[in-house]
Parts: structure tokens; C-alpha cells; sequence
């Protein structure tokens, strides 16, 4: 009796075994594949200003900044459990449908904190020796410094692209204006306002005057103070916002990138996440993720941590609409609720006028008339 209970835990002992052996084996072949998947974003990194500044493209820069945070989302090893990687599969997925929008118009430009010193001929600031608030005050003065000597337009890694941006961008900045888009508010002027303009989504000409002024109070601004008041005040985008009055800034709703709904409510990071229909609209240029605020919530980091195999195949609404736009040489659209038949029988009135009704015979002229109930028929 003892040797059979020996062989029945030796083959559940077995069984474990390559149980774990096959989830390894799975973990490491889908690495893989992401890996080989985002080495084709590895030619957009620029890290070099002469490629810019002495090339016969003549078309506008398309920049899309990349933070990497110290962070544990996805251990290399058991003794390595943290690291500078990006860590957030998702934003390569989002980062792809922006190339494969845009690429034709613009010329993509992947940057990172190293690429000020090496874009900037006056940037002399080492960025790993600063922290927040300050380090994000210094990110946001690089990105308007960029669009000040190169120009074009400044997109989150985290939107997910549905169309060429370039319409816009050309209408919007139309008469040396900055161009900026509206996202939820999350400073104090959100007791007033549910959406305000944001410094991360912007574009303008080069050399733009009101990017100049911009810089001017940007750098004042930050030398000034050291603590979490100006971006608490959204003095920056408080800054954007009087200049909107004055008609030197171009506002795109937020219908157009999806932070607001066809009845002007907010699309929430709560919305997203769900399994709920987004009431979007049809035409929009693609749908802002608010990546800071998915780190930043601990009910929704798990999202974060997904792989690119587990976004594309699940049931979450923000998901779906990254494989419809991960879907190659497809019209993009938006994705309509599931409704239901109605419970009625329609009737068919006929063009003779005579008093019958029934149901549409399988052959009959296309000119009859639809109703939904036989006491409407004349």
C-alpha cells in the first residue's frame, strides 16, 4: 500500500513539475516575441539633434516622450526584482498604432531624458540627479524647448492612434498658433473646470513666439520654487489657458481624442478599464490612456502590468479598441453596444392602401412600409 501512495505523489510531484516548466517556457516565449516586437521601435529613438537639423525631410516632427521610472512591475530574476525598464507593455502596443497612423505624414521621434542634453545645444541639466517635483517642472521645460527649435507636435506615448494626426495639426497651428488638447482636469482648477488644457499634448510651427513667452515663464517659474505648488495651481496650463482667450492658442476638444463622451461627460480611467461601451465619437483621432494615473491608482496597476498577449485578448473595453487599432490596413471605427431585436412583429403596410398586414413575405417589393404595430396603418 505504501509503494502505490510513493507512486501516486512521485506522478503528482511530476505533474507539478512540468506544470511550472511549461509556465516558464510560455513567460519566456512571450518575452521573446515582445522583445523581437519592440526592437522595430528601437530605429525611431533619436538621440542625435544633426539628424534634425541637416535633413531634407521636410515633413513636422512627431515626438513622443518615454519616462522610465525606477520600478518592480516585471522581475528579471528572483534577485533582480527592479529596474529602469519601461515595464508597461501596453505603451508599446499604443506607441505602434501612433507609427502606423502618423508615420506617413511625420517623422517619428521616440525621447527620453537623455535626449535634452543631446537635442538642446544649451541644455547643460543632468536629469538623473534630480527628482519631483522638480524632475517633472525640467521634463516639461524640455518638451516646449523641443517644440521651440524643431517644432511639430508633442503626443503621449499612451494615445491610442485611430488616424494621421497631421489635419489636425496643420489646422490647428494655422497662424503660428500652439495648438493643445483638452484632457480631464486634475489640479485645482478642477473645482471650476472638468477638462483643461495639457502641456504633454501640444504642437506648434518652429519657433513660435508664444513658445517663447511659454519658456520664459516656465524657467522663471521653476527657479522660483522647488515644491509641488505649480503643478497643485496647474500653473503652466493656467498659463496655456489665458493665452487660449487671447486668441493665440488652438484648442481641440476632447471629443476628438476621446476624454469626453457625445453627451460631454469625462471618459474616467474607471471607464476604461470596464466592460462598458464608451459613447465616443465616430471621428475621433484615437482615445488618451492616462498612464500617470493607472501607476498611480493601485486598483489599476494590474494593467500596467499586462502583457501584450493578455491586452489583445481581453474583455476590457480600452482593450478591444487596442486590437481594432493593432489590426493592419483596416478602417478604424468605434465599437457600437450589442442591441438587442425588439419584441414586436413588424407589419408591412401596402401600397394599395388595402386594409391587410402581416409579416414581409420572403419575395415582395422593396417599397413597402415598415411599422411596428397594425392599429398605426391607415
Amino acid at each position: 500500500m505504501k509503494d502505490y501512495m510513493n507512486y501516486i505523489w512521485i506522478v503528482i510531484l511530476l505533474i507539478g513539475c512540468a506544470y511550472l516548466f511549461q509556465r516558464h517556457q510560455t513567460k519566456q516565449f512571450n518575452n521573446g516575441r515582445e522583445e523581437v516586437s519592440n526592437a522595430s521601435l528601437q530605429k525611431y529613438l533619436l538621440n542625435d539633434g544633426t539628424t534634425l537639423d541637416n535633413s531634407k525631410d521636410k515633413r513636422p516632427i512627431l515626438w513622443i516622450p518615454l519616462h522610465h521610472e525606477y520600478n518592480a512591475r516585471n522581475w528579471q530574476s528572483f534577485g533582480s526584482r527592479s529596474s529602469f525598464n519601461l515595464n508597461q507593455p501596453y505603451l508599446y502596443l499604443t506607441v505602434k498604432s501612433i507609427i502606423h497612423c502618423c508615420g506617413d505624414s511625420f517623422r517619428i521621434c521616440l525621447i527620453d531624458d537623455d535626449s535634452f542634453s543631446k537635442l538642446l545645444p544649451n541644455w547643460k541639466i543632468n536629469m538623473d540627479s534630480v527628482s519631483s517635483p522638480v524632475l517633472d517642472y525640467l521634463r516639461q521645460l524640455g518638451l516646449v524647448s523641443l517644440l521651440y527649435h524643431y517644432g511639430g507636435l508633442l503626443v503621449p506615448a499612451s494615445f491610442l492612434c485611430f488616424r494621421d494626426l497631421i489635419n489636425m495639426y496643420q489646422t490647428a497651428t494655422a497662424g503660428n498658433k500652439i495648438c493643445i488638447c483638452e484632457t480631464i482636469d486634475r489640479n485645482i482648477t478642477a473645482t471650476s473646470y472638468n477638462w483643461y488644457v495639457n502641456l504633454y499634448f501640444m504642437g506648434a510651427q518652429k519657433e513660435c513666439p508664444v513658445l517663447k513667452d511659454l519658456m520664459n515663464f516656465m524657467e522663471r517659474t521653476i527657479s522660483s520654487d522647488y515644491t509641488a505648488q505649480a503643478e497643485f495651481l496647474g500653473e503652466f496650463n493656467r498659463w496655456l489657458r489665458y493665452r487660449v482667450k487671447e486668441g493665440k492658442v488652438s484648442v481641440i476638444d476632447g471629443k476628438m481624442i476621446g476624454t469626453r463622451t457625445m453627451e460631454d461627460e469625462p471618459i474616467l480611467v474607471d471607464d476604461l478599464l470596464s466592460n462598458n461601451y464608451l459613447d465616443i465619437y465616430s471621428n475621433a483621432y484615437g482615445i488618451y490612456i492616462p498612464a500617470n494615473e493607472i501607476l498611480n491608482r493601485r486598483h489599476y496597476e494590474w494593467f500596467a502590468r499586462m502583457s501584450q498577449r493578455q491586452i489583445l485578448e481581453s474583455k476590457i473595453i480600452i482593450c478591444k479598441y487596442i486590437l481594432l487599432a493593432s489590426v493592419p490596413d483596416v478602417p478604424k471605427g468605434t465599437i457600437e453596444p450589442f442591441k438587442k431585436k425588439p419584441n414586436w412583429v413588424s407589419f408591412w403596410r401596402m401600397p394599395s392602401g388595402a386594409p391587410l398586414w402581416g409579416l414581409k413575405p420572403n419575395v415582395s417589393p422593396t417599397y413597402l412600409v415598415k411599422e411596428s404595430y397594425p392599429a398605426r396603418l391607415p
